[in-house]
């Protein structure tokens, strides 16, 4: 499934360009997989981006019901194996780790199969007719994880974490993370070289991380492994501020029932006042800012949150998004701002940069 892409120059539509570059790699991965019979392709442009031999559907443009869809599907088309992929779901999955997958589906009765129980962006459902149970409780595909086995019961296998497991295309941070990064397949290499990105800030964080001593700050829904893999690649001293994992698939989110320190401290402090003394402690930063405003009972759009990603203070609409894009540009020291693939697939990734740029 991959959305329409835009015909403008905004970074939302940039992202969704991405989305289809990858999608139209994926294609061409799952088009070698002899285990994989049919390739349903569902986008409102659909016609266009489906080569030969996959099957286009053709979607309405704007949000979709993920679970609708993928249960309408399994009917019409008699599933009983589906391996669902978001369209940006799997940038970096190699043939060999794609492989695993398909033949660990092919061979179950009853599984869920996906990169991330917490936070799916792609997932292998056996038998595909649970769906079809659980259609309220699944409108997104960050869900089809937790509930299929929490919820459904389905036994679940979940994929070593890794870049090539958890970088999804989300945000403007994953463009910049897969720009830097050597492995992009050819679609979505060619997407990024067009598009106007600086990856400046996001090189500077590499060599700091690969500096011995330096200290960084991390705040969001960091995972225990991505820690993991930042104390192995590098010799900084650490301070992680682990908060609100899962805030979207469990649904506190949407209850309204999510909580963040750091929210709070920078509502007594003002963001001013913390990022201007946050050099004072740290070299680098890494905040999932989409914590912070969640916290806050915002919501604000995407064009707010991408631009603020990237700094772009004059296409920040929202007052709060703009203050803290403005204060943490004022820091002195790199401020890294992204939403939860930035504390996942985008820290793992860069874990891979600075190992090889790096070595200790």
């Amino acid at each position: 499934m991959v959305g329409e892409a835009g015909a403008g120059s905004t970074p939302v539509d940039w992202v969704q360009a991405a989305r289809q570059a990858a999608a139209r790699d994926l294609v061409a991965q799952l088009q070698q997989q002899p285990l994989v019979e049919r390739i349903i392709l569902v986008s409102p442009q659909a016609a266009q981006l489906a080569p030969a031999g996959v099957i286009p559907v053709i979607s309405a443009g704007g949000p979709i019901h993920v679970g609708e869809h993928l249960a309408r599907l399994a009917t019409s088309y008699q599933i009983e194996r589906l391996l669902y992929f978001g369209g940006g779901s799997a940038p970096l999955l190699g043939d060999a780790a794609l492989t695993q997958q398909v033949e660990q589906l092919a061979a179950a009765s009853q599984l869920i199969i996906t990169n991330n129980q917490f936070a799916s962006d792609w997932a292998g459902i056996v038998p595909a007719s649970t769906l079809s149970h659980h259609i309220p409780r699944l409108p997104r595909d960050n869900t089809l994880g937790w509930v299929l086995s929490a919820e459904a019961g389905l036994p679940v296998a979940v994929m070593p974490v890794s870049a090539a497991s958890r970088l999804d295309i989300d945000t403007p941070t994953d463009l910049l993370t897969l720009r830097l990064y050597p492995h992009t397949r050819p679609h979505l290499r060619r997407c990024l070289a067009r598009l106007p990105l600086d990856t400046g800030p996001l090189e500077q964080a590499v060599a700091i991380l690969g500096t011995p001593a330096q200290r960084v700050f991390i705040a969001g829904r960091i995972g225990p492994e991505v820690w993991q893999n930042l104390n192995r690649v590098s010799r900084c001293w650490l301070r992680v501020l682990a908060e609100e994992r899962g805030m979207t698939s469990s649904g506190r989110a949407t209850r309204g029932e999510v909580y963040s320190l750091l929210a709070e401290h920078l509502a007594l402090t003002g963001a001013e006042s913390f990022f201007a003394r946050l050099s004072s402690w740290a070299d680098l930063a890494f905040i999932d800012s989409r914590v912070l405003w969640t916290s806050l009972g915002y919501d604000p759009p995407a064009a707010d949150r991408f631009a603020s990603d990237l700094g772009l203070l004059d296409q920040i609409g929202h007052p709060y998004v703009a203050q803290l894009t403005r204060a943490a540009q004022n820091a002195g020291i790199p401020v890294i701002l992204g939403g939860h693939s930035l504390m996942a697939g985008d820290m793992l990734a860069l874990c891979d940069l600075v190992a090889a740029q790096h070595p200790l």
